[in-house]
Formats: structure tokens, sequence, C-alpha cells
């Protein structure tokens, strides 16, 4: 794509929430100004979500201003709008237009990219359609303080010394990562390994520091609640107005340390994908602009349950991953979670996923000797995919593990009348000893 002729046009990006979503709108806000070449202006209220200023934590010599979100209301009716939500038009008095609506640098350019109006920037993620390389060329442009990259410098070189894995246990407001007991079992698993945690609870931090081989940074300050005698998910308002449920103030301080806990859990192998801005923005520093150039251990063959679950109900993995991680769960001996996780995935999914889930199912229960559980799934994908061959023979071996030999020859029957040119050949060996047990000639077609 031609560069742009350089322009007057501004792009104000505004950088609301916490610590992960203001970055994710500050860089995707600086790809765009510099692909593009438009001035632009951050707006970085301090409220209840980030107490901090822009100046606490950066020392960018951007053109930053202070105002609310409450107090932008009919300035920008001019401009073009790119918003995360409805919400934020409602406030802002102008019609939503989604800041995610693009495929590309290129369909922004041609559909939203206005010639003669500035953009107003108001996103919560970034933006899918800006490219990786241009999202790490404006990670790597930020500028942290002196005080927090020496701080990152020094625990990581004085505490953990060695590569490290990284955990972070997300439990006021938005309960996600590892269980403390997911934890222990972890770091009791691995005795030989070096664990970074941070969390907004410094119980969950005590509880998992009191192995010697995990460490965590002391902090002065944390998350507080607004009100003590609520509950941290209790609805909440904030300074510009807005209602949600999260009942937590994050002052200035707390925010420089969890921006610290964010860069040094960036140098880490991070365990686990909870979901939230914060661990993400982490694994995004770490790719591309790291403070200590520090080595990462080999990545930790671990799965928490407590995640997967949140994901499958998210409806944020694929069947190809589920049954990635649940056959690693096997592996390491957690039969029963990995069971319960490809169930609910079972349960969670389109019918156009479901097949893939219920057949892998179906023959994880086989090989824990549930023959009956195991028939049910297989009929269950038969009644979505009735050609399924492979669903049809191991039906045929469940049915004949139950000694419902009847029902166990109509499958394989069935089996034999869909069947492929080619099998795998596990399906292939179960395939020629239910013929020889039934009797049954098996077609000359399909794998000689």
């Amino acid at each position: 794509m031609t560069s742009p002729t350089p322009t007057q046009r501004r792009i104000y990006v505004f950088c609301d929430g916490g610590i992960g979503n203001r970055i994710n709108a500050l860089v995707s806000g600086i790809a765009i100004a510099e692909h593009f070449q438009l001035d632009m202006t951050v707006y970085w209220p301090a409220n209840s979500w980030c107490g901090a200023a822009f100046a606490d934590i950066f020392e960018n010599a951007f053109d930053v201003r202070t105002d609310a979100l409450d107090t932008l209301a009919g300035k920008f009716t001019d401009a073009k709008m790119m918003l995360h939500d409805a919400m934020g038009a409602q406030f802002l008095q102008v019609p939503f237009e989604s800041a995610y609506d693009y495929q590309s640098m290129e369909d922004f350019a041609q559909r939203g990219l206005p010639a003669d109006k500035d953009i107003f920037f108001y996103p919560a993620i970034i933006a899918p359609w800006i490219p990786e390389p241009l999202v790490h060329a404006a990670l790597r442009s930020l500028r942290f303080s002196e005080e927090i990259r020496r701080a990152v410098q020094t625990f990581i070189s004085t505490t953990l010394v060695q590569p490290f894995h990284g955990l972070h246990l997300r439990r006021t407001d938005l309960r996600v990562g590892l269980s403390d007991a997911e934890v222990l079992a972890l770091v009791q698993r691995h005795p030989n390994e070096v664990f970074f945690v941070c969390s907004d609870d410094p119980q969950a931090e005590a509880l998992a520091c009191a192995h010697p081989h995990v460490h965590a940074r002391a902090k002065a300050h944390h998350v507080e609640k607004k009100e003590d005698n609520a509950d941290w998910i209790s609805p909440s308002k904030d300074q510009e107005g807005r209602v949600s449920y999260g009942n937590i103030e994050r002052s200035r301080d707390a925010m420089i340390e969890g921006t610290i806990d964010l860069l040094i859990l960036a140098h880490s192998q991070i365990v686990g994908f909870s979901g939230s801005t914060f661990q993400r923005m982490a694994r995004l520093l770490g790719e591309a602009a790291p403070v200590v150039h520090i080595e990462r251990p080999t990545a930790l063959p671990y799965f928490s349950f407590t995640e997967m679950t949140q994901q499958i109900e998210r409806q944020l993995i694929e069947p190809g991953m589920l049954l990635q991680v649940c056959q690693t769960m096997m592996q390491n001996g957690e039969a029963g979670q990995a069971l319960d996780l490809m169930r609910m995935g079972f349960e969670r999914m389109s019918d156009a996923q479901r097949p893939d889930i219920a057949h892998s199912l179906g023959v994880m229960l086989l090989n824990q000797n549930q023959p009956r559980q195991a028939s049910l799934y297989f009929i269950a994908v038969l009644q979505l995919q009735s050609l399924r061959h492979s669903s049809w023979l191991h039906l045929a071996y469940a049915k004949t593990l139950l000694g419902e030999h009847d029902q166990a020859k109509q499958a394989l029957q069935q089996a034999m009348t869909c069947r492929p040119p080619a099998l795998t050949p596990s399906d292939e060996m179960l395939e020629k000893a239910l013929a020889d047990r039934y009797q049954m000639p098996v077609p000359t077609t399909g794998t000689p």
C-alpha cells in the first residue's frame, strides 16, 4: 500500500479501564497514527479503574489530556467514531460505530478512514485488523518510567535470577487464572522450576509463596474495594456514572505496583490462558518489548481446569484445541477433569462442532472402560452425521463390550455401508477385529 500523504488530521485515543485495556487502546492508536501519518492526542483519565496518571506510567512525550468520558459529550459529533461498545456512544452522544468492524488496514483506509475528519478511537482490546508487526512496533515505542523499569530489572536480577514461569491470578472483580488448589498442584509437581506469581489478592500470592521456588514481589499498595461492606462484584458506579459489576478502586500507587508486576510477568513462560487483558498484554510485551533479556524455560504441559471451564463457557476455544488440552490432561493422570471438560464442550458447542467432540469423548470413555457412556456419545455423533464410519465402528465395539451383540452387528453393518476408501491404522485394526468376531466379510474397497 502506498504511504498516505501527510495530513493535519488527528486521532484522539481514549484509554480507559485497567492497565491492560489502556495499553491495548494506546498501542492500537499509535499503530494507526504512525501508519496513516496522523497527529495523535491521548486521553488518559484518572478514575477508580486506574488512579495513575499517564506520566506515572510512561515517559513518552505525547499530547496527553485527562478529560473523562462524560465531559466529552457532544464534542466529537463531527469526528469519525471508533468505539468498543454502545455505552461509549451513549456517553459521547454519537451514533455507535465499532472499532473492530474492519478486515485490514487497507479495508479501514477504503471504508473507514475519513478524508476530512478527525478520528475518536476508544477500544478496549487491540483491533484484530491491525497487523502484528505494527502492534509490536508500537509496544517497542513505549517508554515506561524509570521507577518501573528499575523495579523490574532489580527483581528479576536479584530474586528470580534464572528463567522462570509466570502465574497470573485475578481474584477480585474477575475471577480468572488458576485456582489456589491448581497452583499448589502445579508447583508441587515441578519443584525444580522457578515461579513468579502476581495477583490482585495478597492472600493468593502468600499461599503460592509458601513454597521456596515460588516468588511474589512485596507490594505496599493493593486494589481496594470502594464499598467495604459489598462484594468485589457488586454493582458500582464510577466517576463517569457508568454502572458495572466491579466494586474496585485502583489507586495511583496500586497501578504502579500492578504495572511492575505486568512487566515482570512479561519475561516469564506464562502458565495457562486466563483470558484476562492483563495476561494477554504481558505475553505481547514479552514478545515485542522485554525490559530485561532473559531466556524463557520450556513450557510446562499443564492446563488449568478452571481456566478451560471459563473458555468453554465463553465459547473461546475450538474443538481441536479442547481435544489437545484434554489429551494432555489424560496423560497427566487427570482423566476425570479431562472427561468433564469434553462433556462441557459437547454441551456448549454448536451442532457443527459437536460431532468431533462427541466422537473423541466416546473414544476416551472407551479407554476408561465406560462403554455405556461411550455408546451414548457415538449415537449423538451419528444423529448429526449418519455416514461417519469411525463412529459406527466404535459404537459396534462399545456394544460388544456391553454384550449387546445384535446391536453391535447392526452397527458394524452400518459401518460397512459407509466405509471410506482409506482407514486410519487404528480404525483398520478395530474393523478387522470386529469383522472376525462377527464373521462378517470386509469390503474389498478401501485400504488393502
